[in-house]
């Protein structure tokens, strides 16, 4: 999802991993490993999603190559496919009928794509990462017309405990995919820890903290321990991370209030807080860091 992570692209690798890298995108890691257990996690908490997620990235594969370069660096990193992907998986999420949820899961994954190659360059002017937000403004776009109303899923009850947090903390990262579940949640893990091992500890440390958050600001026990108020956290996580362990916290703190306040408005959240909260902690820390250095450099040192 973001130039600032290292990619394990090389000219000449297959396509295919090319494509799992994209996947990878959709957790911030633009790598091979992570992207098929990313795409494992999913076929196994549901198989019509793990469709969807396969048709966007496709697509949005296919639009890049159209729109972009391939010596892009947004090209390269594999920074469009993930944006069709989520797009896809929006719409197989929240669209019951099959036909229905591909026709919008094929044009929101190009609407995401063509407007993430119009979106990238400008936010990288600021230091700002693209992240999903291509993905969440296509979404949001279509969602009242065409979203199922009514119940989506009864929430199974969980009994409170030590064990049930734990397994919560894994189920918190599951959401990032549309999908349910501590095992797609395990399996997403591994695939960070496929990554980095700190990128599936702070994953998981960010999913664990949120849902901490969500209790203490008034979510019931049963919402809390689904696994549902993680996934932005994680990923806020995921993001500042590399930033250090303060930016990390914050990243996540704001993560968490953001998404409250979005929810209060009635509109679905999507991972909306993880972008805003990212944005704003990097782009903080990019304004210190520029400060800095004019200080610097007005300094007169006295062997110069």
């Amino acid at each position: 999802m973001s130039s600032a992570f290292s990619s394990d692209a090389r000219s000449g690798d297959h396509p295919l991993q090319s494509f799992a890298r994209a996947i990878g995108q959709i957790v911030l890691q633009p790598h091979a490993a992570t992207g098929a257990l990313v795409l494992l996690a999913v076929a196994c908490a549901s198989p019509r999603l793990a469709c969807g997620l396969l048709i966007g990235t496709l697509v949005g594969k296919v639009i890049a190559y159209i729109i972009e370069p391939e010596e892009s660096l947004f090209f390269r990193d594999d920074l469009y496919g993930f944006n069709g992907a989520l797009a896809a998986l929006a719409a197989f999420a929240f669209i019951r009928d099959d036909s229905q949820a591909a026709a919008i899961a094929i044009v929101a994954a190009m609407g995401a794509t063509f407007l993430a190659g119009k979106l990238a360059p400008k936010l990288a002017r600021f230091g700002l990462p693209m992240f999903s937000a291509p993905a969440i403004i296509v979404t949001w776009c279509w969602l009242p017309l065409f979203a199922d109303r009514g119940d989506t899923g009864a929430i199974p009850q969980v009994a409170a405990g030590l064990l049930p947090m734990f397994e919560a903390a894994f189920a918190g990262l599951a959401p990032i995919t549309f999908a349910t579940g501590a095992l797609a949640g395990v399996l997403i893990a591994l695939g960070l820890a496929a990554s980095r091992p700190s990128r599936a500890g702070w994953a998981l440390f960010g999913s664990l903290l949120g849902a901490l958050l969500h209790a203490l600001g008034g979510a019931s026990d049963v919402v809390v321990l689904s696994g549902a108020c993680g996934f932005n956290a994680a990923l806020a996580a995921l993001a500042a991370a590399p930033l250090g362990r303060r930016h990390a916290l914050v990243a996540i703190v704001l993560a968490v209030l953001i998404e409250r306040a979005i929810d209060c408005l009635g509109i679905a959240a999507l991972t909306a807080p993880f972008v805003l909260a990212s944005w704003a902690v990097i782009a903080a820390d990019r304004r210190v860091r520029i400060a800095r250095l004019k200080g610097e450099s007005h300094v007169v040192h006295p062997h110069a």
